[in-house]
């Protein structure tokens, strides 16, 4: 049993470390920050932005219990349409999946719900199937490429993974020495990569794995602070540092590459900063929370 559960560690590292690396990060350009709805609202301690289809953006408006729907192409924000619904609130992460629907994290019930293009609400995810515990705590979640939907339970230590009609798939326990899986990222092919945040280690599970290994060598040497968000990108880590304000950039097997920006109150700098999304055109919206504004920047790769 031991040299099987060595074997499929072996396999599943291997298939990680097989994906391409990127030779380089990319570099951030402020172009503009939203401050305010279409009616002249502000956004209040927002966590949370979702890139979607034709330029949408949509910000979890955390202190305000809403979603706001904005557009942003050639370089220029519109919309502003707000989504406020009782089934949600403090929402604090927000995607989108490719049919256009909504998948936000409800940050005081800890579950996630679904709205559909229109902002619809049609329903809690299901959680029929999950072995027990049945209660799960969710701290993040992500969908990857196919719609498949991966939560980051903290009451049982898990990741539950979920197709895209939400039917329960499988379980990845966290690593026995994990002290705070945190933070889940997913890339186009279907790894997952967990952050334990408390310990600064990367964990990765290939498709379909039932467990994670670890990748790299501890990060106390690239994080400064507590990560706050973790997403990638064109075969690079983007992990948010909150207290420092930055934005720091790994490569698959968890060298460090880059920080980038700071932390402050002027255009370009950040305050407490959440979820990031990098939409089709390089494009990069970054959750200011403590300055209550979403910051927008072109990656300059």
């Amino acid at each position: 049993m031991r040299q099987l559960r060595g074997a499929s560690l072996l396999a599943a590292l291997i298939l990680w470390n097989l994906q391409p690396l990127a030779a380089q990060t990319a570099r951030f350009r402020h172009l503009v920050s939203i401050y305010v709805d279409d009616q002249g609202t502000g956004l209040t301690l927002p966590e949370g932005v979702a890139c979607g289809p034709a330029g949408q953006v949509v910000v979890g408006d955390t202190g305000n219990d809403r979603l706001v729907r904005f557009t942003y192409q050639n370089k220029v924000v519109a919309g502003g349409s707000t989504i406020q619904i009782p089934e949600l609130s403090a929402p604090y992460r927000v995607r989108f999946n490719s049919k256009g629907d909504l998948f936000v994290l409800d940050g005081t019930r800890r579950r996630i719900v679904r709205l559909g293009p229109g902002g619809e609400f049609k329903g809690p995810l299901s959680l029929d199937g999950v072995p027990p515990p049945t209660t799960v705590v969710a701290k993040d979640f992500t969908i990857d490429a196919e719609d498949n939907v991966y939560v980051l339970d903290v009451f049982s230590a898990r990741v539950l993974v979920f197709d895209a009609g939400g039917a329960f798939q499988r379980a990845l326990p966290f690593p026995d020495d994990t002290r705070f899986g945190s933070h889940l990222a997913v890339d186009d092919v279907g790894g997952v990569l967990l952050m334990d945040s408390i310990a600064r280690r990367l964990f990765a599970a290939g498709k379909d794995a039932t467990t994670f290994v670890p990748v790299g060598d501890a990060l106390t040497g690239a994080l400064a602070t507590l990560p706050t968000f973790m997403m990638m990108n064109m075969g690079m880590t983007y992990v948010v540092e909150g207290s420092g304000g930055s934005i720091v950039t790994l490569r698959r097997d968890g060298t460090f590459v880059a920080r980038q920006l700071s932390q402050g109150w002027n255009e370009g700098e950040l305050n407490q900063p959440s979820q990031m999304c990098i939409n089709d055109r390089d494009e990069a919206f970054i959750a200011d929370r403590d300055n209550s504004r979403v910051q927008v920047f072109q990656l300059i790769r």
